[in-house]
C-alpha cells in the first residue's frame, strides 16, 4: 500500500500526525513543504493519501492537487 503523505511547514504538527498514524501501522511519508511534495510527485512518487496544511509559506498545498 502506498504511504500517507503528511505536508505541513510546522514539524510539531508533522511528528503529532507521524505519530498517531504510525501507532495504526499505517506508512507515513512526511514533507514540510509544498516544494518538497512536488519534487517527489516528478520524481515518480504517489500517496494514497495527502494530508496537508492548507496555507504554508513559498507554495501552497493546493499546488499539489492538479498533479
Amino acid at each position: 500500500m502506498k504511504p500517507i503523505w503528511v505536508v505541513d511547514d510546522d514539524q510539531s504538527i508533522r511528528f503529532v500526525l507521524e505519530k498517531a498514524l504510525a501507532r495504526e501501522q499505517l506508512a507515513v511519508k512526511s514533507f514540510g513543504s509544498a516544494r518538497d511534495v512536488l519534487a517527489a510527485l516528478d520524481a515518480g512518487e504517489a500517496p494514497q493519501v495527502l494530508v496537508s496544511d492548507i496555507r504554508m509559506p513559498g507554495a501552497a498545498a493546493s499546488t499539489c492537487w492538479p498533479r
